[in-house]
């Protein structure tokens, strides 16, 4: 019965960064993201690397507010963060979708697919930012 936040996180164009800089550059800076994750994370939360760039981070007894705090202070901190390679210094960002138990999902794969849903809804607001699960209105009802 207590609360449970998932943080699906994406680094932004991440692509581009291996075509650019090359796949060396992009491990390094999966590793940075991964860095940073374990550095904001608390005791009790999860950090996982769920595929590609992505992680998830899984925050135990923690509200949509909470969560959303340690989202922005990840996404803060990767923006600050530069990385150096053979052509000069380089910054990415990331895109985070945040969604809580119950709310959000009440077994692993809503709350996975409502988080994943609200990384996206980030991607295509312009990137580099966090986003709520909120649930969808319901367009068949009719106001009374």
């Amino acid at each position: 019965g207590r609360k449970l936040s998932l943080l699906v996180t994406d680094i932004d164009f991440f692509k581009k960064v291996n075509d650019t800089y090359g796949h060396d550059v992009g491990d390094v800076v999966i590793k940075g993201l991964g860095d940073i994750l374990r550095r904001q994370k608390r005791a009790t939360d999860i950090v996982a690397r769920f595929g590609g760039e992505e992680f998830i981070v899984v925050c135990e007894q923690t509200d949509e507010r909470g969560a959303l705090l340690l989202a922005e202070r990840i996404r803060e901190e990767l923006e600050k963060t530069k990385f150096h390679t053979e052509q000069g210094s380089m910054g990415v960002t990331c895109s985070l979708g945040v969604a809580t138990f119950p709310e959000g999902g009440d077994s692993w794969e809503t709350l996975f697919k409502s988080a994943d849903e609200a990384l996206y809804v980030s991607k295509r607001s312009g990137r580099n930012r966090v986003t709520a699960y909120s649930k969808p209105r319901d367009s068949k009802k009719r106001a009374v």
